[in-house]
């Protein structure tokens, strides 16, 4: 996957479009086949075309109080975020979607788009989601899926052949629930012998991931154990936002342009009045 590329302008237009639609009638209304990962690898391969590759994950918890974010990026923000990373010299991002639930209770906890370059083909895998408005009473969802994927179920010549790390960018306002029985893994993955925690796989995706997670301060959000979660698991780079969808984008695109530049150092602070203080 991965050939195209971006244009600012063509999305900004579908943008208007959708933003006239309701989510119902923009994105899947079940799990879509195309999106299970079980047995499969996500490849970001580099090309004539895209020969120095930033691979980019984006993990969005699409539990019942967190589905307006996929919504708000097709409609209006995510062109701005690819703008901003474009404008800054990162020529050949490949974003990669990933919807994650509660492996607990939701019958789709996690759904994995492509690595894409073209803003048609990330706007496909983004429609894909199926925003499945789940969770449960547990503490928690299941964020750590996504570092498993990238840990294990990803291909990136960035990281194989030139030694560079993806960027891993999760978010919701939950802890990440700790413990991942090899049950529910098979059926999501296929192939495991054990049981996982959180810890462990969150240490083997930073082996080639730059991970990060960023907390939406909703009601849920403020609560204590969600940042003392994030913050034992990856310290600075547990980041908070106040409640509102434009903050998200902002961070996304700030945590993308500094960690390839390799600035992105600090990043526990919260971003207020549309201004991202990640220095």
């Amino acid at each position: 996957m991965g050939g195209g590329s971006y244009s600012y302008d063509t999305a900004k237009t579908r943008g208007v479009t959708y933003a006239a639609m309701n989510s119902s009638d923009i994105f899947s209304r079940s799990l879509d086949p195309q999106m299970k990962i079980k047995d499969k690898i996500r490849e970001c391969c580099e090309t004539e075309e895209h020969p120095d590759t930033v691979p980019i994950i984006i993990g969005l918890d699409v539990t019942g109080s967190m589905g307006h974010i996929p919504a708000h990026l097709i409609k209006s923000d995510f062109p701005e975020i690819m703008k901003k990373i474009l404008d800054e010299g990162i020529e050949h991002p490949e974003v990669c979607f990933v919807a994650f639930g509660d492996h607990e209770c939701d019958r789709a906890p996690l759904q994995v788009g492509q690595f894409e370059a073209s803003d048609e083909l990330m706007e496909k895998w983004l429609k894909l989601i199926y925003i499945e408005g789940g969770g449960g009473g547990n503490g928690g969802e299941s964020a750590s899926l996504v570092h498993y994927f990238a840990a294990y179920h990803t291909n990136c010549d960035a990281i194989n052949k030139r030694g560079k790390k993806g960027i891993l960018i999760t978010i919701s306002d939950e802890p990440t629930l700790p413990n991942y029985p090899r049950r529910p893994m098979n059926e999501i993955f296929g192939g495991l012998e054990c049981d996982l925690t959180a810890g462990e796989m969150l240490d083997k995706a930073k082996e080639n991931w730059d991970v990060y997670h960023i907390n939406f301060l909703d009601r849920r959000g403020s609560y204590k154990d969600v940042p003392r979660c994030w913050k034992e698991l990856l310290g600075d780079h547990y980041i908070e936002v106040p409640a509102d969808d434009t903050n998200v984008s902002l961070m996304i695109a700030d945590i993308v342009c500094k960690a390839v530049k390799g600035t992105a150092a600090t990043t526990s602070e919260v971003i207020t009045s549309g201004e991202s203080h990640l220095h």
